[in-house]
């Protein structure tokens, strides 16, 4: 149709007629033209399966950001095996002695990293009212404290804790 400057569909009735009287090149044009489209549909066809599950991914992963925007899962990978198998198990004692074997400030960044994934939640038993004395005391020091300090503080109230 391109060659004859025709619309396409004009074309259609004379093509299958040739190939009715067995002409070998319209029938072989005929099989490269369909292949090529079966080949398309299926390269097509996975990218849009590889794209869908691509953006669930993504859907997935915005879902499970923590308070501060960090992936959990990511966070929890990064961290030592060590500190790893204290999440795992939920014990606050060996997280802390954990803590207390790394360097203070590193054990500050995974401390840090972990409340901006909501692994940890700082002051817990706060947000449940058990602790309104420590909540009032550490009210008056988010006052007056950076976030670097306060992570500095979530390690020493940690290592106190013991």
């Amino acid at each position: 149709s391109k060659t004859l400057k025709i619309d396409p569909r004009q074309c259609v009735r004379p093509f299958f007629q040739r190939m009715k009287t067995a002409d070998e090149q319209y029938k072989q044009g005929f099989v490269d033209e369909l292949n090529a489209f079966r080949e398309r549909v299926q390269t097509r066809a996975k990218q849009k399966v590889a794209d869908a599950v691509k953006q669930y991914e993504e859907e997935e992963r915005q879902k499970r950001l923590g308070p501060g925007g960090l992936d959990p899962i990511e966070v929890m990978e990064s961290l030592p095996k060590e500190l790893q198998e204290c999440f795992e198990s939920r014990d606050i004692s060996q997280l802390q002695e954990c803590l207390s074997k790394l360097p203070r400030e590193e054990a500050a960044q995974h401390l840090d990293r972990c409340i901006k994934s909501g692994l940890w939640v700082p002051n817990a038993k706060d947000a449940e009212g058990d602790d309104e004395e420590d909540a009032k005391h550490d009210d008056e020091i988010d006052e007056t404290v950076g976030s670097e300090d306060k992570v500095t503080q979530g390690v020493e109230k940690l290592q106190v804790e013991k």
